[in-house]
């Protein structure tokens, strides 16, 4: 035998083995203790490095807010952007907007083979879907009770799930009085943490995010217990949208982002707290390359430092791309001069790509750099793995309830009670393909369901079909709900279809070599 062909077979045994185990890592759920967060497994420290993740075209029938990008059918869309976010050094991602009746399989699975959790937000803008500004108890419907559970029994299967995030910012609204709405949201949080522990399925938790408006009072009542025998009111995360750090003259940890950390070091909250959007755009930051007010991210470096550490549990950048829906009136493409709402660590190209007749190609701006430089330098070896944290005896019960906010007893929760809950979803071990299970995480009986491991088919197993969508912020403003649906595709992984070219090319390579 020739030694090229010997070469040939041994390079191809290799690739092999190289793919093998690229996509064949393990990534196990993230558990809490106390107010920190760890690898259920390992009992390795967590801190999510994450960004806010919703990449909205340029033109077409899909630049619009509250759409699920994320299902099979939108492969095409975000399959470019996961090489992007490793290189960030991102290891979650948060969801705006979800659609759980169909199929996330291939997102999540491509997601955990790169290292990287989602935060699936649940609230939305459709009738029936979310938080209305109503006085509690109408503030809360039985259509948002089962679109939660709904939610719930789609997502749960996948072992790269952080958290549910129950609603954004449901305090932001200006035409509400008060605090009228935040029963509701306090008793959305209850009912979902109810539903998965009676269904005994992974421990996922269940957390809201608010505004930086009224900061305490709304910390306070989300980590506090309105009824003392009720475990499953308080939130198990708590999540604040802060845009602080506007000054690029600010190199030490001072001003808003100082008193944030005071904050809630004072209020010794017993739930991990994350900073689900930060950020700040200021024209003070410095033109790069031509981009002007590229962010230097120091704030970033600061959130993972260990005195950040000690009271928050990381963060979600805002925002992976730039929306020129928003950013248009001050920053149009291609988005070089500064603008109130141009947010993104990149932009989308052509002018008039659209996801479907003209595809989008992503360019990073010099701030994903900067990102990118905080977020691979960040080390966390200092802090102790789960078994051995002892969370601090201040931080060990729930926080003391505000005076402002009525608690959950003596209100009629019958519009939400009378709604009968949803089947609990089968008790299987979901495992996608060419990676290593975690484990089985559910735990007790399930509704009739008996156990079984399945592999990820691409098809959807879930309720009957019904639109929905999920509110998010864009610099401030609320995204809208809609209706619009984009066409099937089944393009390949781009980050698959350039391995498998690769190796093509270079056995083919050799096999030349072979017949010489």
């Amino acid at each position: 035998m020739k030694l090229s062909a010997l070469l040939v077979g041994s390079a191809v045994a290799l690739l092999g083995a190289f793919c093998h185990d690229a996509h064949a890592q393990v990534l196990n759920p993230i558990a809490i203790k106390g107010y920190k967060m760890f690898d259920a497994k390992t009992g390795e420290y967590f801190m999510v490095k994450g960004v806010d993740y919703y990449p909205r075209p340029n033109a077409g029938e899909l630049n619009v807010n509250n759409y699920d990008f994320f299902s099979d059918d939108h492969e095409d869309v975000w399959s470019q952007d996961l090489a992007y976010l490793k290189e960030l050094g991102a290891n979650a991602v948060r969801l705006y907007a979800v659609d759980p009746t169909v199929s996330h399989d291939k997102f999540m699975c491509a997601l955990r083979a790169q290292g990287m959790y989602a935060l699936i937000d649940m609230g939305a803008s459709c009738l029936g879907c979310h938080i209305t500004t109503d006085e509690a108890p109408a503030c809360y419907s039985g259509e948002l009770k089962s679109r939660g559970q709904q939610i719930i029994g789609a997502f749960a299967k996948y072992d790269n799930v952080l958290a549910f995030s129950a609603g954004n910012e449901i305090n932001n609204d200006p035409t509400m009085k008060d605090f009228d709405n935040a029963p509701c949201q306090k008793r959305f949080v209850r009912d979902l943490r109810e539903y998965i522990h009676e269904c005994g399925m992974r421990h996922i938790p269940v957390g809201v995010v608010m505004s930086d408006r009224d900061r305490m009072i709304n910390a306070q009542y989300y980590n506090c217990r309105t009824g003392p025998d009720d475990e499953f009111e308080t939130v198990e995360w708590y999540g604040i949208n802060v845009y602080l750090y506007c000054d690029a003259k600010v190199t030490k940890p001072s001003g808003g982002f100082a008193k944030l950390l005071t904050d809630f070091a004072d209020m010794n909250p017993a739930a991990p707290i994350l900073v689900t959007e930060y950020g700040c755009l200021n024209p003070s930051f410095p033109t790069v390359d031509g981009y002007d007010a590229q962010r230097t991210w120091t704030q970033a470096g600061w959130l993972y430092t260990k005195e950040f550490r000690d009271v928050f549990n990381g963060g979600f950048v805002f925002e992976y791309s730039t929306e020129r829906a928003n950013s248009k009136k001050d920053a149009d493409y291609p988005f070089t001069s500064y603008g109130k709402q141009n947010y993104g660590l990149g932009y989308f190209s052509p002018e008039d790509c659209d996801h479907d007749k003209t595809k989008c190609k992503y360019n990073k701006m010099p701030n994903f750099d900067n990102l990118a430089k905080q977020y691979n330098s960040t080390d966390a070896s200092d802090e102790s793995k789960m078994a051995k944290f002892s969370p601090s005896s201040a931080r060990s019960s729930p926080t003391k309830c505000p005076i402002e906010i009525k608690g959950l007893k003596g209100l009629d929760w019958s519009n939400s009670t009378d709604t009968k809950s949803l089947d609990c979803p089968p008790k299987e071990e979901f495992v996608c393909p060419g990676q290593k299970s975690s484990g089985k995480w559910f735990v007790g009986a399930s509704s009739g369901s008996s156990s079984s491991s399945r592999a990820m088919t691409g098809s959807s197993k879930g309720s009957k079909p019904t639109k929905s969508s999920t509110s998010s912020k864009s610099g401030g403003d609320a995204k809208k709900a809609t209706d619009s649906q984009a066409p099937a595709t089944n393009n390949k992984s781009a980050a698959v279809i350039a391995s498998v070219s690769w190796t093509v090319g270079l056995v083919a390579a050799l096999a030349t070599i072979s017949a010489l």
